[in-house]
C-alpha cells in the first residue's frame, strides 16, 4: 500500500514589522488569519519601503492610527489558495494590491475605488507570511521573478501619473526627481511617446539610471539650470508636462516655473502636510496652467503588472534587506541610498 506523503503544515504566524506611533516601528510575532474560501496565503519575498512609510514613521502625514503593519509594495509566492480561488495556484509569482475598497460608495462606482473612505488596506508588506483577499492578488507575467513584483504598485501609480499629464507622441515632460517614482515615470512616459525627457536629481547614480530608461538628458540642479534646460530643449517654451517626484515645498514651486502657456504640471510625490508652496496665482491664470495631483492609482494595477513582463525595471531595485534588518532598511531608505529599498527574505 502506498502511503500518502504528509502535507506540509501552514504557518499560524509571522514575524511583521508593526508601527505604534511616531519612530516606533517593532518587529513582533503576529497571528495570521484564518484562511477562507477566497483567501490567499502568500509567502512575502520582498517589499519596497515608500516615501509613505517614513512619513508614517516620521509623524508628517496621519493615513492611519498605529498600531498596523507597514508595506505597501508586495511581492511573493502563493503558498496556498482558497477553495474558491482559481485564479493563481501554489507555487505562482505574485504581485499584492493591498487596498480593498468597499464597491459600494460614490467615488467607487465613480470609479475611483482610492478615494474610497470605506478602503481596508491589507496589512501585508513587512512581514513573512500574510493572508489576503484574492481579489489583491495578480499573478506575474511568466518570466518575472518575484523579487521584482515589488515594482508593480509604484508603477501602477506612474501609470497613473502620466495618464493625468495626458502625454501625447512627441510631448515634452521635465521630472524633478530621479526616485523609484520619477524613473517609473520616465519608463511610462517614454512609452506613451515622449520624445524629449529631461530628469533632475541630485544623485549621479539615479541621473545614470535615468539616461538608461530612456531620458534626453539628466542633469544635476546644483550645477544646471532645470529650467534653462527644459526651455533649451523647447525653444524657450516650456515642457509640455511637467512632474514633481521629491515632496517638498522648493521642487513643487520649481516645477510650477517648467511647463509652457497650456501646460500641466502633475504633483505625484507624497509631501508632508505642512508643506505650503506659493504659487503665482497671476501665473496660473496666465498661462492657464493645469494642475493636478496623483493619488495613488484607479485601474491600473493590472496594467502595471502586465507591463513588468516587458519593461527591464531591475535596475532600480538597489539594496536588499531581510525583514529582520528593518530598520537598517528604513535608515537607508530615508538617507535616499541608492534607488528602491526592499525588505524581505534573506
Amino acid at each position: 500500500m502506498q502511503l500518502e506523503e504528509p502535507r506540509t503544515a501552514l504557518p499560524t504566524t509571522t514575524l511583521s514589522a508593526v508601527w505604534h506611533g511616531m519612530g516606533d516601528l517593532r518587529l513582533e510575532q503576529q497571528p495570521l488569519a484564518a484562511m477562507g474560501p477566497m483567501d490567499v496565503m502568500v509567502d512575502v519575498v520582498g517589499c519596497g519601503v515608500c516615501a509613505t512609510d517614513l512619513h508614517l514613521l516620521d509623524g508628517s502625514i496621519s493615513l492611519y492610527r498605529p498600531p498596523r503593519v507597514l508595506g505597501h509594495e508586495v511581492s511573493g509566492v502563493v503558498r496556498a489558495v482558497g477553495s474558491a480561488v482559481s485564479h493563481v495556484s501554489p507555487g505562482d509569482a505574485v504581485a499584492l494590491d493591498t487596498s480593498v475598497p468597499c464597491n459600494t460608495c460614490f467615488y467607487c462606482r465613480e470609479g475611483r475605488p482610492f478615494n474610497c473612505p470605506h478602503r481596508i488596506p491589507v496589512n501585508a508588506g513587512f512581514s513573512e507570511y500574510n493572508v489576503v483577499p484574492a481579489s489583491v492578488v495578480y499573478k506575474l507575467p511568466p518570466g518575472v521573478p518575484p523579487s521584482l513584483g515589488v515594482l508593480a504598485e509604484p508603477l501602477s501609480c506612474a501609470i497613473h501619473a502620466v495618464e493625468r499629464g495626458e502625454i501625447r507622441p512627441a510631448d515634452s515632460v521635465a521630472i524633478i526627481g530621479a526616485g523609484a517614482l520619477g524613473l517609473l515615470v520616465l519608463a511610462v512616459a517614454r512609452l506613451r511617446g515622449a520624445t524629449h525627457i529631461v530628469v533632475s536629481d541630485l544623485d549621479a547614480g539615479r541621473r545614470q539610471v535615468a539616461l538608461q530608461l530612456g531620458a534626453s538628458r539628466a542633469i544635476d540642479p546644483s550645477a544646471e539650470s532645470l529650467l534653462s534646460v527644459a526651455r533649451e530643449m523647447t525653444d524657450g517654451r516650456g515642457v509640455d508636462c511637467a512632474f514633481e517626484a521629491v515632496g517638498t515645498q522648493a521642487t513643487i514651486e520649481q516645477a510650477f516655473e517648467l511647463p509652457r502657456q497650456g501646460g500641466t504640471l502633475v504633483q505625484v510625490s507624497v509631501p508632508p502636510v505642512s508643506a505650503r508652496p506659493s504659487l503665482p496665482a497671476y501665473e496660473l491664470f496666465s498661462r492657464e496652467l493645469t494642475i493636478r495631483g496623483s493619488y495613488i492609482r484607479t485601474n491600473e494595477f493590472r496594467r502595471a503588472v502586465d507591463l513588468l513582463g516587458t519593461l527591464d525595471l531591475s535596475p532600480l531595485i538597489t539594496h536588499h534587506f531581510a525583514l529582520p534588518r528593518i530598520h537598517d532598511a528604513i535608515e537607508a531608505a530615508r538617507t535616499r541610498q541608492g534607488i528602491r529599498v526592499v525588505v524581505g527574505q534573506a
